[in-house]
């Protein structure tokens, strides 16, 4: 809301502070402020952090200025708290020598604070597809994954990292000999290592809005595995498939993978240097989901599948480069 009518004219011109600590670290704030009276003036300067998990709001800080300050002059706040355990909002306000609200903004990043370290946990450990009859099939339980991640690096930005799955399978896969095309050892491979099924997945990063196919995962869960408009891709005018908007997508080989992350299946991850995630709302450049994240493995069968039993080591990984 505006500033009341009466208040001194003091404007904010900007602030910075460091997006990670550790508990019992001090957190040092950097306000400008500028007194645009005609006369000198007092500022004091409120620092308001929200937490994200409970609500609640504190003032930690709650600092004036020595003396006056000048007409048009610049005053630069630098004071410092003991940082305790939580993510928060920021937001800095200043009051005229009255108390009256005069000026507030809210900080461009939240403030994490928290213990460095990494956790994944995935259940259950092992999922039995049965018996797969031509067609493509889902299976009801989905893959649970618990995750916990901190850390930050030398700038006291987001440490990148992603939780990916793929099958690592290259050392059971031998192919058909005398093949044209060499097959890929990605998702279930036979007993005897000549043949294989792809597998796909689905988690709530996947697949076009639904403002595009009229399917809301948060509401309805994955999409129907027998609808090619998930499955393989939109229908476009001209008869070809939407590749880019597919919602189950390939779980590639660990074989098949390279340094280039393109090259991954990635479920959730943050990166603040990759553009690919950053926009006006997320300049973090994350897609994570919070703990836990649900994926669901489907498989499909046809007139060119082998019979026989097939099994692949599937893995998900935390990683951190």
């Amino acid at each position: 809301m505006p500033a009341p009518a009466w208040a001194s004219t003091l404007r904010i011109l900007n602030a910075s502070y460091q997006q990670h600590f550790t508990p019992g670290e001090p957190m040092t704030f950097r306000v400008m402020v500028q007194n645009l009276e005609p006369t000198p003036q007092g500022i004091e300067l409120l620092v308001i952090l929200t937490n994200l998990t409970t609500g609640a709001e504190t003032v930690p800080l709650d600092v004036g200025t020595p003396g006056t300050v000048a007409a048009g002059a610049v005053f630069t706040f630098t004071p410092s708290t003991t940082a305790e355990p939580g993510i928060y909002t920021v937001s800095f306000r200043i009051l005229d020598g009255d108390g009256i609200r005069s000026d507030q903004i809210t900080g461009q990043y939240p403030i994490h604070v928290g213990t460095q370290g990494d956790t994944l946990h995935v259940f259950p450990d092992s999922l039995h597809l049965g018996a797969l009859l031509a067609g493509r099939h889902m299976h009801p339980i989905p893959l649970e994954i618990r995750w916990n991640f901190y850390r930050f690096n030398e700038l006291r930005l987001d440490q990148p990292f992603s939780v990916r799955i793929y099958t690592d399978n290259a050392s059971r896969y031998r192919g058909i000999p005398g093949a044209i095309r060499q097959g890929s050892p990605a998702g279930l491979l036979s007993e005897n290592g000549r043949y294989s099924l792809p597998l796909k997945i689905w988690s709530a990063n996947f697949g076009p809005d639904v403002q595009e196919t009229g399917w809301s995962g948060d509401l309805a869960g994955p999409p129907p595995v027998d609808d090619d408009t998930f499955w393989i891709g939109p229908l476009l005018a001209d008869g070809d498939r939407e590749v880019g908007a597919v919602a189950w997508l390939r779980i590639p080989d660990f074989s098949e993978m390279s340094s280039d992350p393109g090259s991954w299946r990635r479920i959730i991850g943050q990166d603040p240097h990759d553009s690919r995630f950053v926009s006006d709302t997320n300049k973090t450049g994350d897609f994570t989901l919070p703990s836990p994240v649900t994926v669901y493995v489907a498989a499909e069968t046809g007139a060119g599948s082998v019979q026989g039993n097939y099994s692949a080591t599937l893995v998900v990984e935390l990683y951190s480069p």
